[in-house]
């Protein structure tokens, strides 16, 4: 596949013969059909490489909105979830021999510059979960109006959570929810902050949560 510029005519739409031209984030492609179909069975290697790429497409599917702001700076020619799974791609998984799963605390949901906070801690109080972290502002990389974005994932059910927008400063926020009073639990939980523009983020920071016994 290669990207084309527009001719005397613009550029080139649709198919013609074994070519197709097309158009996706203002910039415009054309590519060639394959020749024939692949008929050979998968070898074990391919398997492996199609689960882990399932794997991290489905889970990044229900919060491509928070990549798009992760990873704002890579998307001019991505979308913001297609660069989390190529950045996640070689840490992201755990596997044993041909089973995969996914290492979430290897997991990222932004890159850049930002200095993240520190001191990050997370615990379950009934149907409360606290989320604390440092609110120093001293030191380079850090604003009074930085955003903390966090992604909250509960494995046994498959849910992501929204737990708000607090800022730096605050130090510390609060989520409520009767799922957290629910048993068996299995929480996950991510932080990175998001400067007033919006267009720089800091690493993202996998908080560890002791989940309550059931």
């Amino acid at each position: 596949m290669g990207t084309i510029n527009d001719g005397i005519n613009g550029p080139f739409r649709g198919k013609a013969g074994s070519v197709i031209g097309s158009n996706w984030r203002k910039v415009n492609y054309i590519k060639g059909l394959p020749r024939f179909k692949n008929k050979r069975a998968a070898s074990t290697d391919q398997l492996l490489e199609r689960k882990k790429f399932a794997l991290l497409n489905r889970f990044f599917d229900p919060i491509s909105t928070i990549l798009e702001i992760g990873f704002r700076q890579f998307t001019s020619r991505a979308t913001g979830k297609n660069v989390a799974i190529r950045y996640n791609y070689d840490h992201a998984f755990q596997i044993d021999e041909a089973h995969v799963t996914l290492d979430y605390p290897a997991l990222q949901f932004s890159h850049g510059s930002l200095f993240t906070a520190g001191d990050e801690q997370a615990w379950v109080d009934g149907d409360t979960l606290h989320i604390t972290w440092d609110p120093d502002m001293y030191g380079m990389g850090r604003s009074l109006d930085d955003t903390a974005r966090m992604v909250l994932y509960e494995e046994i059910r498959g849910i992501f959570y929204s737990v708000g927008r607090p800022l730096r400063h605050e130090g510390a926020t609060q989520f409520v929810n009767k799922v957290l009073t629910q048993r068996p639990l299995k929480l996950h939980l991510w932080l990175f902050f998001v400067d007033r523009a919006g267009k720089q983020v800091s690493k993202t920071v996998y908080i560890p949560i002791a989940n309550p016994e059931s």
